[in-house]
């Protein structure tokens, strides 16, 4: 039985562990990535909700107090003081919680995450087609030190955007595709069904 080993230039499968880390690398990859995703995802939907906010309080103030000035009333002035003191508030909030940046920080971390995600899935297609085990450890460590720098620089995410992504990941399967789909995607001559 002829066994080929590193040293006569042969490749030889990669070990199981190697793989299964790379397997848990990826699956973390993806998590991580889909969870700032949805940290973002958050952080738009507040922005939007605040910003309508903001215009109805700013179309009911205006109207309040064109009301008051048009009408000589006291109420329509009160209720503008107290709308424009509200919105007042608001927009001092939304200056503070700068959501549109903090979605914009979560919208690069998941970025690069993706193209880590991404490496690592054709690191371990490129393990069954017989990569080298070395250059395949050497790729994994280059990703380990890159995987380290973005999560330096990452944004804190909290459990509900953990919990959306869970939800997007297992239940709505929001990585993948069925070869169905695959297939209305790609090109006719790279389809697998006519």
């Amino acid at each position: 039985m002829d066994q080929s080993s590193p040293s006569n230039g042969s490749s030889r499968p990669a070990p199981t562990t190697l793989e299964s880390q790379l397997r848990e690398m990826y699956g973390r990859a993806a998590y991580t990535h889909k969870t700032h995703e949805k940290m973002a995802d958050g952080y738009i939907g507040r922005y939007r909700v605040i910003k309508t906010v903001e215009i109805v309080l700013s179309a009911a103030a205006a109207s309040s107090l064109l009301i008051a000035i048009l009408g000589d009333s006291k109420l329509g002035t009160v209720v503008g003081a107290v709308l424009s003191t509200v919105l007042l508030g608001l927009t001092l909030y939304f200056k503070e919680a700068s959501l549109g940046e903090q979605a914009q920080k979560h919208t690069v971390v998941a970025s690069k995450l993706w193209g880590v995600r991404e490496t690592l899935l054709s690191l371990l297609v490129d393990m069954h087609d017989g990569r080298p085990t070395e250059d395949v450890r050497a790729e994994r460590d280059r990703l380990n030190e890159l995987l380290e720098d973005i999560y330096k620089g990452a944004p804190r995410t909290d459990s509900k955007a953990y919990a959306a992504a869970q939800k997007a990941l297992k239940d709505s399967e929001e990585l993948f595709f069925t070869d169905d789909e695959l297939d209305k995607l790609l090109p006719k001559r790279l389809r697998h069904r006519a």
